[in-house]
């Protein structure tokens, strides 16, 4: 489903974000991204569908990730970006969620439709109408998460989604992820999500992969985890 080769990126001369980054997701597969601030975690998402390019390859479905790609890389992806405010770029949550199906060719009557069942799903009908500017830090993320999900794409990338969540709407994610058929890569501090939601994780430090194995074992490797500056996930620091 994607698959990345020997990818590096500097912002600066001589000064890696990312060095030889290469892994591979399989369709379906959940997988964390973590590692601490500065790992390199928010570069590498935004190289996968194209927005930064760097040295390397990467594919989605099959198809390379390239300037002359991009329109149909778009389609398969959608991207819930760490800043909701980068992302949300219409009038309404309504505007935002119906823009992108409405362009991929749907009905007006299916796109509603389905911008009604994601609301639904998530429990933001009251938000439908809402303008942008006046939803709280919360409501703008469970929006952003809501306009990706009702552009239905194969692929979804999330970059710190429960932040800024208080712990209904942070439930409402971490079920709503569980649940969604795709492929997903999750970049995230909130360990304890990523062990609820990912089958596998991906640990980046200092702009490499430090380790990539299954979430259980690597998320309670203690002695791992805080050599790459984490912590174990809350709900496993009292057992040990």
């Amino acid at each position: 489903m994607i698959e990345v080769q020997n990818v590096s990126f500097s912002y600066e001369p001589g000064k890696p974000a990312l060095s030889d980054i290469s892994f591979r997701l399989e369709p379906g597969q959940s997988v964390g991204l973590i590692g601490a601030n500065g790992a390199g975690k928010s570069t590498l998402m935004k190289l996968l569908p194209g927005l930064l390019f760097g040295s390397g390859s990467i594919a989605v479905c099959g198809t390379p990730v390239e300037k002359k790609s991009l329109s149909e890389i778009r389609r398969r992806i959608g991207f819930v970006l760490q800043d909701p405010d980068n992302q949300m770029f219409m009038p309404t949550v309504y505007e935002d969620m119906i823009f992108a199906p409405l362009n991929y060719g749907l009905s007006r009557q299916e796109a509603e439709a389905r911008v009604d069942a994601v609301l639904g799903r998530l429990g933001l009908t009251g938000l439908k109408h809402r303008h942008n500017h006046k939803l709280s830090g919360g409501e703008k993320r469970m929006a952003a998460i809501a306009t990706i999900l009702a552009m239905e794409p194969e692929v979804i990338l999330m970059d710190e989604p429960t932040s800024a969540l208080d712990p209904c709407n942070r439930r409402v994610v971490i079920r709503t992820i569980r649940e969604l058929p795709q492929t997903k890569l999750i970049a995230s501090h909130d360990l304890d999500m990523i062990l609820d939601t990912c089958s596998r994780v991906i640990l980046l430090s200092d702009g490499t992969v430090a380790a990539d194995g299954p979430a259980e074992e690597l998320l309670r490797n203690r002695t791992l985890l805080e050599a790459h500056r984490l912590e174990l996930p809350l709900c496993l620091a009292g057992r040990q």
